[in-house]
């Protein structure tokens, strides 16, 4: 079943295709949404928490992943080039996972 590409916005990394789309989170921050064309990828990071939520990976399973750059003082709205950032630190090995997993 393919993603529907309504209100989202199409991201090319490594040749893969990711959809993205930002709404307003339960507290009213910013939180953006990130899921891989092919669904074997999901996730989301509010723009206020440096932490990136991995809620679906076919390869490496649901985790939280610390994101390594202070988000507010980097980023006043959600940018390509973050999204970009973002992706790469969830389908990268070399992040810290938070929680002990």
């Amino acid at each position: 079943m393919g993603v529907s590409k309504k209100g989202k916005r199409k991201i090319m990394i490594d040749g893969n295709v990711y959809w993205w789309f930002a709404e307003e989170g339960d507290g009213g921050e910013p939180v953006v949404h990130i899921l891989a064309a092919d669904h074997s990828f999901l996730a989301d990071c509010n723009m206020y928490c440096p932490v990136l939520r991995i809620t679906k990976d076919s390869r490496k399973g649901v985790r939280d992943l610390a994101i390594p750059f202070d988000v507010s003082d980097r980023y006043a709205a959600f940018t390509p080039k973050y999204i970009e950032e973002l992706i790469r630190i969830g389908i990268s090995d070399n992040f810290n996972t938070l929680g002990g997993e």
